[in-house]
């Protein structure tokens, strides 16, 4: 890859210099920082006029860095959701790109990674909008590698692009309630998601066959070793490497936003259904689990060893577990989401920069808010992706005008 392309070096500097800036307080470098990366905005612009750049990894991964600008050291303007459109206009650049290319570029063993990480970007705003998009599509999970290639963060990748099509039926369904076959449809999502938990049940069997030491049935990660002395289903992160600790919370954040979806839709079918579904969900199917097993597992991604990569493959996680516990009303769910403040308030340098960018990204996609706090944002986030009347504020407990509980059936 060449480091001085026109659009690359400039972007690789301006991330540095950010970083250098807001570490010593320096404010002549973090507007050096700026500068550098309005030039190179400019030389993208150039880039794709020019059918041949188009297709070299010095444009796709310039604008990856540019996200990561945005995530950590975006827009300070007043309004909230600027900085989350920002990221998320860069991850539709990388998707135009990666749509020009096709699916078998990634064939490419030399870009593979940057490719793999572009599409998992492009799912993930997928799913916060809640919409399919060319990323989610199956020639994507077929075409690029053989199965056998793919390693356990692509195959993850692959059930987790399946999630923006049940939240799209999901929605559908929720807004028409009337239907007389609103009942049947629910029931047939119901066993769709069902197919797509046993996947990853599937996934994480092999990830742990795979592994020097198996994991646990059950990962529950820890702040301190101590706390592992009475319990071997406890797992500890500093036992092993950043790829697994973020295919974990990865893993933990698609079973998060599947089980919450499952929970909805069994209660729903119970209320108005037949005995088609058995009288409880499987004990696996718990949101809040896989919510505060990320909660758990904040300190790891923080520490200043982990530098900027900790917090960014972190991010996706967060938000997901943040948005459940805003919402929850399951006993220790307010708890949980006080230890998320505290561990990020450790982290100085990068704890608000990341919380400011979970909070745009939720307002960009979001109903307006007219309100700059993070906890309005994400309160009004969370009532909207559970289908919670204003009126029960951050109670899960309703889907349209019947009260079904989305916690009281784990």
């Amino acid at each position: 890859m060449d480091l001085s392309d026109s659009a690359l070096k400039p972007a690789i500097l301006s991330l540095c210099l950010a970083r250098i800036g807001e570490d010593h307080n320096d404010r002549r470098v973090t507007e050096h920082a700026m500068k550098l990366y309005g030039t190179a905005l400019k030389e993208m612009g150039r880039a794709l006029q020019n059918s041949k750049r188009i297709q070299t990894d010095e444009l796709l991964a310039a604008g990856k860095l540019m996200s990561r600008y945005e995530m950590f050291h975006g827009s300070t303007a007043p309004e909230i959701q600027t900085r989350g459109l920002n990221w998320q206009s860069h991850v539709r650049g990388a998707i135009r790109l990666m749509e020009l290319r096709g699916p078998r570029a990634r064939a490419n063993r030399d870009a593979h990674q940057l490719l793999s990480d572009t599409r998992c970007a492009a799912i993930l705003t997928a799913i916060v909008a809640r919409k399919p998009n060319s990323f989610t599509a199956p020639q994507w999970q077929t075409q690029p590698l053989e199965a056998e290639a793919k390693d356990p963060s692509e195959k993850l990748y692959d059930i987790l692009a399946l999630l923006p099509v049940l939240f799209e039926t999901f929605d559908s369904l929720e807004d028409c309630q009337d239907d007389p076959r609103t009942h049947d449809r629910r029931l047939k999502l119901f066993h769709r998601c069902y197919r797509i938990d046993l996947a990853l049940r599937k996934w994480y069997a092999l990830l742990s066959t795979n592994l020097p030491k198996p994991l646990p049935a059950v990962v529950r990660p820890l702040a301190k070793v101590s706390d592992a002395s009475r319990d071997d289903t406890l797992f500890l992160f500093e036992d092993s490497d950043l790829s697994l600790g973020a295919i974990l919370t990865f893993y933990w954040a698609t079973c998060n936003l599947l089980h919450s979806m499952m929970q909805i839709l069994f209660a729903a079918i119970q209320l108005n259904g037949r005995g088609e579904l058995p009288g409880e969900l499987p004990e696996h199917v718990n949101p809040i689990r896989s919510a505060t097993s990320i909660a758990q597992s904040v300190e790891y991604f923080i520490r200043p060893e982990m530098g900027i990569l900790g917090p960014e493959l972190f991010a996706f996680p967060l938000g997901v577990a943040l948005l459940y516990f805003t919402a929850s009303t399951e006993p220790g769910a307010e708890e949980e989401q006080r230890r998320i403040g505290e561990s990020v308030a450790k982290m100085p340098e990068l704890g608000p920069s990341l919380e400011a960018f979970l909070t745009s990204l939720q307002a960009a996609n979001g109903p307006k808010v007219h309100s700059s706090s993070p906890e309005e944002v994400l309160g009004e986030r969370a009532r909207t992706w559970f289908r919670v009347p204003p009126t029960a504020a951050c109670d899960t407990s309703c889907i349209g005008d019947q009260a079904l509980g989305v916690n009281e059936l784990s």
